[in-house]
């Protein structure tokens, strides 16, 4: 199993905008076949902070999740203050 830590910078002031709409998105993330998690969170002491907990069964259902991110046309571009910072782990 895998799991990944995002961590998702808005941008100033569009925290609450940004964690909505992944709120909205993991919605049907979670329905994803080999997707066993997709927690998101807002920064307690830095609102424009989000971080996305994510596990998934393998490789390839990680993979058919970046396909379906596409397929939905997420787009967040506006709402971010850099690119995401991923981290993977592996689970026993």
């Amino acid at each position: 199993m895998l799991a990944i830590v995002a961590k998702l910078k808005a941008a100033e002031g569009r925290g609450g905008e940004l964690a909505g709409r992944m709120r909205e998105i993991a919605e049907k993330v979670r329905t994803e076949p080999g997707n066993h998690a997709y927690a998101v969170h807002q920064g307690k002491d830095d609102g424009d902070l989000v971080m996305i907990y994510e596990q998934y069964t393998d490789q390839a259902a990680l993979d058919a999740h970046r396909d379906h991110m596409k397929e939905m046309g997420v787009d967040l571009r506006g709402l971010l203050a850099g690119k995401p910072e991923l981290e993977y782990f592996n689970m026993e």
